[in-house]
Order: C-alpha cells, then sequence, then structure tokens
C-alpha cells in the first residue's frame, strides 16, 4: 500500500510538472519560437566562433593546420545547416518529437567534438551541455530533459575520455560528469516544486472566487455574481430583442421554522430548496440566493408569457410540500413576485426591485401566492399557471379519458387496429382535446405521466376485448419524444404489458417524424429494444418533419402514416397526390405497411383504394370514440 501511495504521489507530481509546463512552455506558438529561437542563436555563435577564428588566422598570419581547418569547417558547417533548418521551423511550425531528438543529438555531437578537439581547453565547452540538457528540458518538458541528460553524459565521457582529460585531470572531468547527472534531477524537481505550488495556487485562487461569487450554505451564485450574469444577459436580451424574467422568492413563515426546530434545521431545509429550485428550472436559467429566504431564479430567453408560465409552473412542485429535516417533516410554501425585461424594467436592480415588490404583494394575498408586476401580462401568463395546475390536479385525479379511432382494412372497414387519443374530462370547461392542453404538457414534462396512463388504460381495454371475443385489436398509441427518453421506458412497457396479460403483438407505438431525427442513435436503440420484444412501430405524420429515406431504411419501422395534411385535398390537389403516390411506393419497396390519416370522403377513399393504400383511418368510417362505445361498433361489426 505505501508503495502504491508513493507512486500515485509521484505520478501526481509528474502531471502537475507537466500541467506547469504545458501551460508555460508547451502550446504550439510558444514551440515554434523557442525552436525558431534556438536556431537563430545557433547560428550567432557558431557563425561568431567562426568569424572570430578567421580574424585571428589572418591578423596573425598564422596558416590553419588539419586540425585547425577541421574545427573551422565543423563550425561553418554547423552554422550553414542551422539555416534550412530555421526555414524548416518557419514552414512546418508544429514539432515532431524525432525532429526534437535530432537537432539535442547533433547540438551534443558538436558540443562534444569541441570538448574532444581542444583538450583539456574544451572542458570550456561544458556550459554547451549544461545550455542544450536544461535549455530543452525547461521548454519542452521533463521527458526531453531526460533524453538530453542521457545523451550529453555519454557525449562528454567518450569526449573526455577521447582527448585524454579523464586520464589526466579525472578529478575535474568526474567532477564536471556528476554535475551532468545531478543537474537535470535538480531542475526536474525544481518543476515538480513549481507545479505543485502552481497547482495549489491555482486551487487556492478558484476557491477564493467561488466563495466571493457563490453561496456557502447552498452553493448557489450570490449577489455578486447573479449581478454579473444579469447585466450580460440584459445586453444580450438588448442586442438582440429577448426577454428575460426575474422570479423573487421567499419562503413563508421561515422564522417560525428556526424557532421552532433551530438554525440547523433551517440550513438544511434551504438546502433542499435550493436543489429543488435548481432541479426544476431549464438548463440555460439561473438559480440564486439573495440571503436569508430569498432566492432569485433568472429566467433566459423568455419568448412569450407561456415561457414564462411554465417555468414558474415549474416552480411551484418546490411550493406547498413537506421537507424531511431530520426525523421530522415540515409543510413549505412560498410567495413569488415576477417581473419581465424590458416591460418592467431596463436594468438589474429595477427588475429585482420590481419583482420583489410583486413578490410582497403575493405575500400579502397569502401563502403559496404569486404575482407578476406587469399587470398587461398577468392574465395571460396566470391562464397558463392555472392550465399547468390544473393538469397536475387533472392527473392526480384521473381525470384524463381515452378515446379510440378505428383504423379500418379495405374491402369490407374491417376494424383490426385502433389508435388511442387522449381526452381531458375537465371539472369546469368539459371535455377537452390535446390541441388545448398537449403543448402546456409538453413544456411542463407532465405528458410523461399523461401518457404512461394511457398507456396503461389502452393496454387494459385490449385485454377486455380480447376476453369479450371481439378480436386480436391492436392498439395504437402516440408516444412523446419526453417519454421515449425516459430512463426504464422499455422495462415499464414490458411491465404494463406482463401485468394485463397483454401480448406486445397488441400495442403499437406511434412515434411522430421528428421525434425519431431529433436523436436518431439513442432513439434507434430504444425502437429496436421495442420492436425485438413485439411491439409493432409506426412513424406518425409521415412527410410533415425533414424525411430522410436512408434512415427510413435504416430505423426498426414498421409502418408509415401518411398525414392528414396530405390526404385533405386529394384528389384535386396534384402535388398532394404526387407525394402520396411516391410514399406508397416507398413503403411498398421497403416493406412497410400504409396506412392513410384523415380520410373524409368517398373520393378520398376511391383514390387511395385505387392507388393500392387499403388501410385508412378518418371520420369517413368514425370519429375517436369512447371505450364502450367502441366495444359496441365491434360487436355489432363482429
Amino acid at each position: 500500500m505505501v508503495e502504491s501511495d508513493d507512486l500515485d504521489g509521484h505520478l501526481v507530481r509528474e502531471a502537475a510538472a507537466k500541467s506547469l509546463v504545458d501551460h508555460i512552455f508547451f502550446e504550439a506558438d510558444a514551440q515554434s519560437s523557442h525552436e525558431r529561437g534556438q536556431a537563430l542563436a545557433r547560428i550567432a555563435i557558431t557563425a561568431t566562433v567562426a568569424l572570430l577564428l578567421l580574424l585571428h588566422t589572418a591578423t596573425t598570419a598564422t596558416p590553419l593546420s588539419g586540425r585547425s581547418e577541421l574545427n573551422l569547417l565543423v563550425g561553418i558547417g554547423y552554422a550553414v545547416f542551422s539555416v534550412p533548418y530555421y526555414r524548416w521551423i518557419i514552414r512546418q511550425p508544429r514539432c515532431c518529437r524525432w525532429r526534437r531528438y535530432l537537432v539535442i543529438a547533433l547540438d551534443l555531437g558538436v558540443t562534444a567534438y569541441f570538448t574532444f578537439a581542444f583538450g583539456l581547453a574544451g572542458l570550456g565547452f561544458y556550459a554547451g551541455f549544461l545550455w542544450v540538457i536544461i535549455g530543452n528540458g525547461l521548454r519542452y518538458g521533463p521527458h526531453y530533459l531526460a533524453v538530453a541528460a542521457a545523451l550529453g553524459t555519454a557525449f562528454f565521457l567518450l569526449a573526455t575520455l577521447g582527448n585524454g582529460s579523464l586520464s589526466s585531470q579525472p578529478g575535474i572531468v568526474m567532477g564536471l560528469l556528476l554535475g551532468l547527472l545531478l543537474m537535470p534531477r535538480f531542475f526536474l524537481a525544481m518543476i515538480h516544486r513549481l507545479g505543485d505550488a502552481n497547482r495549489l495556487l491555482a486551487k487556492k485562487k478558484q476557491e477564493a472566487e467561488y466563495q466571493a461569487t457563490h453561496d456557502a450554505l447552498t452553493g448557489l451564485p450570490n449577489r455578486t455574481l447573479l449581478e454579473g450574469i444579469l447585466a450580460r444577459e440584459l445586453a444580450a436580451a438588448k442586442r438582440d430583442g429577448l426577454r428575460l424574467a426575474v422570479a423573487f422568492i421567499d419562503l413563508d413563515s421561515f422564522k417560525s421554522i428556526n424557532d421552532n426546530f433551530g438554525h440547523h434545521a433551517g440550513d438544511e431545509l434551504l438546502r433542499q430548496f435550493a436543489a429543488c429550485l435548481q432541479g426544476r428550472v431549464r438548463g440555460s436559467d439561473t438559480v440564486a440566493r439573495l440571503g436569508g429566504d430569498e432566492f432569485i431564479v433568472l429566467l433566459h430567453n423568455c419568448g412569450d408569457p407561456g415561457t414564462v408560465a411554465a417555468v414558474v409552473g415549474q416552480l411551484f412542485a418546490c411550493s406547498g410540500r413537506y421537507y424531511r429535516i431530520g426525523h421530522q417533516e415540515t409543510y413549505v410554501t412560498w410567495s413569488c413576485g415576477v417581473a419581465v425585461y424590458p416591460h418592467d424594467g431596463n436594468s438589474g436592480s429595477a427588475l429585482i426591485k420590481h419583482a420583489d415588490t410583486a413578490m410582497y404583494q403575493a405575500k400579502s394575498a397569502g401563502s403559496g401566492q404569486f404575482r407578476l408586476y406587469d399587470v398587461a401580462m398577468s392574465a395571460e401568463v396566470a391562464e397558463q399557471l392555472e392550465l399547468r395546475e390544473s393538469l397536475r390536479r387533472g392527473i392526480e385525479q384521473r381525470q384524463f379519458e381515452v378515446h379510440y379511432q378505428p383504423q379500418v382494412s379495405l374491402p369490407g372497414e374491417r376494424i383490426e387496429n385502433v389508435e388511442a387519443l387522449v381526452r381531458w374530462r375537465h371539472p369546469l370547461r368539459g371535455l377537452l382535446y390535446p390541441g388545448d392542453f398537449i403543448d402546456a404538457a409538453e413544456q411542463t414534462g407532465l405528458i410523461v405521466d399523461i401518457g404512461y396512463l394511457v398507456l396503461e388504460q389502452a393496454v387494459a381495454d385490449a385485454r377486455c376485448w380480447r376476453e369479450q371475443g371481439l378480436g386480436e385489436i391492436r392498439v395504437h398509441v402516440n408516444i412523446s419524444p419526453h417519454q421515449l427518453t425516459q430512463p426504464g421506458f422499455v422495462d415499464r412497457v414490458r411491465r404494463m404489458c406482463e401485468t394485463h396479460r397483454c401480448p406486445p403483438a397488441s400495442l403499437g407505438l406511434e412515434i411522430t417524424e421528428n421525434t425519431l431525427i431529433s436523436d436518431l442513435d439513442a432513439t434507434s436503440d430504444v425502437l429496436a429494444r421495442l420492436r425485438g420484444d413485439g411491439f409493432i412501430i409506426s412513424m406518425d405524420d409521415f412527410g410533415t418533419g425533414f424525411s430522410s429515406l436512408g434512415y427510413l431504411k435504416s430505423l426498426p419501422i414498421d409502418r408509415l402514416k401518411i398525414d392528414r395534411s396530405f390526404v385533405r385535398d386529394i384528389p384535386g390537389d396534384a402535388y398532394d397526390c404526387t407525394l402520396i403516390e411516391a410514399t406508397l411506393m416507398i413503403g411498398r419497396q421497403l416493406g412497410l405497411g400504409l396506412i392513410a390519416e384523415g380520410v373524409e370522403t368517398p373520393e378520398q377513399r376511391a383514390w387511395l383504394v385505387q392507388r393500392g393504400c387499403t388501410q385508412m383511418q378518418g371520420f369517413l368510417f368514425a370519429p375517436a370514440l369512447p371505450a364502450a362505445r367502441l366495444e359496441a361498433m365491434l360487436k355489432k361489426s363482429g
């Protein structure tokens, strides 16, 4: 365990050191700059040495010996080599590893040659070894430091051994050699320490910034951060002509909770309430705590009052409920005021102030209330919020009904399939159709609960009809995109069928075309699992979205439904006739079942039959009927 801990610590230090070097030196532009600098320095140094040697020869009139001439040629040659190398760096600034290995080896090789050539005096080139080793390590990281140190030690040992310095002055050479071995380790340790210090400093800086901009109790943005976010969002809203809203929330009777249960209980309640708010807003919205029991929810890009109402309606789930604090539960309500930009203010402070004013108006009306500062928007948003609250009550009280529209097979108009369509038996407004509430249900996520109610009822009715001997009627149910992407959706559908002893082939699932396209991979996987179990998969409203023949072939689909918008004007509209004929041909070629919905006239029926479409649905045959009336129709037709 100790060895493992040491290894982990070593790896952490290595990572910290590498992070530091990467941060300072390892960007592509910085690497190229360092390489260019080294190349220019190499040209300048070698050219200067060669020039001085030539000047010395010229002024002293001393002819060059063979060794001196070779030294001069090596210096000039290396300077000349450095020129195309410099141009190479300019053309290809991103360095590859082997190029750096090459230049390290060449630098060390030339330095070793001059150390060898000048005998004991060549030890003056020791600084060149250190420059190559440490310079590469500091610029490019510990890996190159280690490579340069190993090569440099080997070259230095060979050079001093070759020129006799090792035998004539062993103490000096061994001391310098020891320096080559230890100096890289010293710089590596320095890099590690700098990395640790940099990491610790960055961590403390992040902690300080976080503490300065976030509430210590809940972790939410505090007033300082909220004002900055609000200023940026207001600037964007002014630039793009958008709306945003500020909801000011204050807990009712929070002081009594502190007095009765203690401040620790109040703190726990605030944490739970903050978590609830965060879980109920959109990803683009911001929840902040001003202090005490006051919270702000900043609603970004509220295009219409319905969006404001939808998000505020979601927040109602955090009010009028019990929160568990230790072994006790406390009932919590809140008062909420809403101000909307630009109607209620053009600055962050004005919006917060007006939302605060609206909140106090709500508090004066009783617990669990909200008010809009903008009176002009009050009626519309309040209507939206009331609809959402009514939806929640409707789900709890099971006010939703399932009606069934027959899907007939021609000739003979046999009923083998029906489509389940939801209706809301509202206690005050009577029977409501999907167009009156589906959008609100989708926005609040309540469509998932409604969808499961419809599925449960459809499966139960299918079993009932089968037990009455009315035939193997398959029920097709529309599935919302929210419902399809719910974790455990497939397992829940399976359990429903098992509970009601309903075979999967008796249940069809209808998915809209845009649902399939929104997340093709995830949707395809879910549908494949359902189809593998025996459920029938239909694509509803085919042709109204962004159709692609490619995904039609790859997706696990059993049949296509031709949308009513294409059927409505046939046979008089040549364009719609052509589209339907093409769809029928594609469906037959792909082996898919085809059904036309919205058939209302005998002319439409005749035209579709003539072109081979024998599955139809529409008012010509029957509207959507309650289960009892459908049973009577099935008995009569049987």
